[in-house]
């Protein structure tokens, strides 16, 4: 019983987590579609590629096996492949949800959703953001990684995630890592990444 009880605000912060992406997709578009509406009769290109998807990417995951992380059987949401660690309290997450083929820039679209998520998770400091990749089997794909802290009830948790927006796909896909504040692993977090493999997409740079 113990474990359980220990894991729970990880299990929390992943449902708030998974909500808000969902959130983040819908803020996105509707916080810059007036912008791109009025850009986009000058970028031929880019227009071009944000509609060359009729409908949204059926998005996959493969996931390399960690120790002691077995797989959840009720995930947040069906579009969540959620890994759990009771002996740890912790949590990885693969994850994806639709967003409008709205042509907006996948870099601003990306870190928008990340702004976006953030608000909506309540107590969060956001401590680093660097340029990351998602493997794919398209190719590496660009991404943004993000670092964390977040309180759940009385409990402080670290938190890892790895979000690219590709309106090409009409995606938001992101990897997410929850653990109490000082274990999460860094090493174990870039392997677990390393050893992904994202399918369905068709983007890669920015």
């Amino acid at each position: 019983m113990p474990r359980t009880v220990t894991l729970r605000p990880a299990r929390a912060l992943a449902i708030a987590a998974s909500g808000a992406l969902a959130v983040a997709t819908l803020a996105s578009c509707a916080g810059d579609s007036d912008d791109d509406a009025t850009a986009s009769p000058t970028t031929g290109p880019a227009t071009a590629t944000a509609t060359a998807a009729a409908e949204p990417a059926t998005v996959t995951w493969d996931h390399p096996s960690v120790e002691g992380y077995v797989l959840s059987e009720e995930p947040p949401t069906e579009t969540v492949v959620q890994l759990e660690n009771t002996d740890l309290a912790c949590i990885y997450q693969l994850t994806h949800e639709v967003i409008p083929d709205a042509g907006i820039d996948d870099s601003t679209y990306t870190d928008t959703a990340i702004d976006n998520a953030t608000s909506a998770l309540g107590e969060v400091t956001e401590t680093e953001r660097e340029d990351s990749a998602i493997p794919s089997d398209a190719g590496a794909l660009a991404a943004r990684e993000v670092t964390l802290s977040a309180r759940s009830g009385s409990q402080e948790l670290d938190v890892k995630m790895l979000l690219r927006a590709s309106s090409a796909d009409q995606v938001l896909v992101g990897i997410v890592h929850i653990c109490p504040t000082g274990t999460l692993d860094e090493a174990g977090w870039d392997a677990f990444v390393a050893g992904t493999t994202l399918h369905g997409t068709t983007a890669t740079t920015f």
